[in-house]
């Protein structure tokens, strides 16, 4: 998985400004090692509200289910469960965490995410038989 902003390649540890990371959602490639594969993407901050007090650990601000292999999308592909939207840090550095899991078959039904605020990438990875992660991207974004 490979992620960009704009023509900006993001590599972990990266430190944008939340300038760059808004309106537009990022580019995602996805490899082709794995024709007709399926892909979901979570993204999370597990720095809200505030890296000293995540108390909404984990805010989930972006998912997209049944991405295909050798995508290069920015929601075109998949199904967008979960509108890209991440959230103006209010203070210091907040980390973005992008995971990559592979589908073991097409997903038809998702279960509601609401709130957005306390999500578990872990349970909503289990509650859709996703197993571990195959991809993880992660940058810091400041005001």
């Amino acid at each position: 998985m490979t992620v960009y902003y704009d023509n900006r390649w993001i590599t972990s540890c990266s430190t944008l400004k939340y300038s760059d990371v808004t309106p537009n959602r990022p580019r995602v490639e996805i490899g082709n090692e794995q024709p007709n594969q399926l892909y979901t993407l979570i993204m999370i901050d597990p720095d809200a509200p505030t890296p000293d007090q995540p108390s909404h650990r984990e805010l989930v601000t972006w998912i997209v289910t049944n991405i295909p292999s050798g995508s290069s999308f920015a929601s075109s592909d998949g199904m967008e469960v979960v509108p890209y939207n991440v959230v103006n840090p209010r203070g210091g550095f907040h980390r973005q965490v992008m995971l990559l899991y592979r589908q073991s078959s097409i997903i038809t039904q998702i279960i509601t995410v609401q709130p957005q605020t306390n999500f578990s990438s872990s349970g909503f990875a289990a509650t859709h038989n996703l197993g571990n992660p195959v991809g993880v991207a992660y940058f810091n974004v400041r005001r």
